[in-house]
Formats: C-alpha cells, structure tokens, sequence
C-alpha cells in the first residue's frame, strides 16, 4: 500500500496476483475483485495502455469507486499507471479538494484518458509510413521505378498488427468510460462545479473514442488498399500474359497448320504465298490485341 498523506481520499494498492489480492480485501475489508457486472456497484476492471520507452503496455487497473465519504481504492496489478504528484498538481490548480474521493476519481480519470491519447497519436504516426509506401508504390506503376509486389508484404503485415494496440484503445477507453459514468452518478447527488468537470471530461472521452475508432476504420482501409493493391499488381502481370497469349496464337495455329502430314498443299508453291502468310499472321495478331485495348483491360 502507497499512503499519500495529501490526498487522504484516496487508498492506493498493488497486487500481483489473486492472492495478494485477496489479502487486500482483508485488510482494507472492502471487496475490490471484479465480480458483478459494470453496470452495479462494485469493482472495476480498467484496461490501461501507455507508452514505456516507445512501446505499447497494457495492464489492468482495479477500480473501486467510492460512495460518499468513502476512499477511492486502486489497484495496480502491473507496473505503476498513476501519479499522485501529477493528480496532486492537477487539484490545486481547479481549486478542488484534496480530501474529495470524488475530485480525486475525475483527475485520475484524466490521467489514463491522457496516456490512452499519447498512445492514439504515436498510432497515427505510424500508420503515415505505409501508406506513403502505398501511394509510391501506386504512383510509380508502369514506369522504371515500378516495385515489386514483394515490397507492399511487408507493409500489409505492419498494417495488420496495428488491428491489436487499436484494440487495447478502444477496450480502455470503454472501460474509462464506464468508471466515469459511475463518477457522474455520485457528482450527480453532490452537485456543484464537481458535475461540470465530469461533464466536461465525458465530452473529451467520447472526442478520443471518435478518434479512435476513426483511426481504426483508417487502418482498416488502408489495409485492404495495401490487399488490393497487391492483387492488382497481380492481375496487370495475367494482362501481360494474355497479350502475349492473343499475339502468339496466330503463329502457332499457323506452325500447327502447315506441320501437318498434308500430301497436297498447292498454295506452297504460289508465288509470294510467304508473304501473303506472314501477312495474314500479323493481321490476326493485331486483331485481337486490338479488340483488348480497346475493351479496356490493359488500363
């Protein structure tokens, strides 16, 4: 346990098992494993994500709401998610008080709203390098600098496994937003400037939860541009092939033709029937490479 003397108001706990944790019930008896639904009273289960050293943490955070002079009770189960200085600051400048579990709850509320955003802005960062692979490898299609399929695998794997920190964002802004709801509850029966904060701050979670789902419907779309992409790429190489196909044909159905066992074939002894075969070749070469383009399928 973490006594923070200049906010009395809240009981900060660790726990990094059952066991420690039900040795916490005990001692503080108060309930706070995560037994009922999310809509009753009791404990929460708060799914957290931060950045440590540009990478994505996820861990669990026990969140059991005070109900009127009662402690807030957290507990952290992995590594340390709050910071009571941070939420200390936070109280002094808005003139709350220290000693409210309630004013408490908001500020600590804020303080995981704002990793999740940290989180959500490195997201964005990293979805505008595939995507530039995307758009060049669109661009340059026809040209010398044409690449290969092989450089976009690697790109719509990256874009895949951003589906996950997506994922844990959404997860921890719903669950943000279930604790606050709780907290807009027990503002409502205290009344006050406290409601306004708590309305203020469901105004900014449901901003965040719009960006986050924006950003995953993005990925999502870019993912399957990267799948299309590919899959043209692929259908521009059979466009290759059947060209080639519709150009050869001619000549061989000739070969084939004149490869025959025939015991009478007058025309080989025509004067300039080479030519006039030749002739006929390159005709019905042209004809159906002709009827191709214009179609457009080798656009």
């Amino acid at each position: 346990m973490n006594v923070i003397k200049e906010l009395p108001a809240w009981q900060r706990l660790y726990a990094n098992d059952l066991q420690a944790l039900e040795d916490l019930n005990r001692l503080h008896d108060v309930d706070l494993i995560p037994r009922v639904a999310y809509g009753a009273a009791g404990t929460l289960r708060i799914r957290c994500v931060r950045l440590k050293d540009d990478q994505l943490v996820v861990s669990d955070l026990l969140w059991r709401q005070a109900r009127g002079d009662e402690p807030l009770y957290t507990v952290e189960t992995g590594a340390p998610l709050l910071r009571p200085g941070q939420a200390l600051e936070r109280l002094q400048a808005q003139g709350m008080q220290a000693d409210c579990p309630q004013s408490v709850a908001l500020v600590l509320l804020h303080q995981l709203l704002e990793q999740a955003v940290r989180v959500l802005e490195r997201i964005n960062q990293d979805l505008s390098s595939p995507v530039q692979s995307i758009r060049a490898f669109q661009i340059n299609v026809g040209t010398n600098d044409t690449r290969g399929v092989e450089d976009l695998s690697g790109v719509d794997k990256y874009l895949n496994s951003l589906n996950v920190p997506l994922s844990y964002v959404l997860q921890s802004l719903d669950d943000i937003e279930r604790a606050n709801q709780r907290l807009r509850r027990a503002a409502l029966r205290q009344g006050g400037p406290l409601l306004d904060q708590v309305q203020e701050l469901m105004i900014e979670l449901d901003g965040v939860q719009r960006r986050a789902r924006f950003l995953l419907e993005r990925q999502r779309f870019h993912w399957r541009v990267a799948g299309e992409t590919v899959a043209m790429s692929d259908l521009n190489v059979t466009k290759v092939f059947s060209v080639l196909w519709a150009a050869f044909i001619p000549g061989t159905a000739l070969i084939n033709w004149y490869g025959q066992n025939f015991r009478v074939m007058p025309e080989l002894s025509w004067d300039g029937s080479l030519w006039v075969q030749l002739v006929v070749v390159l005709i019905l070469t042209a004809v159906p490479v002709w009827m191709v383009k214009q179609s457009g399928a080798l656009r």
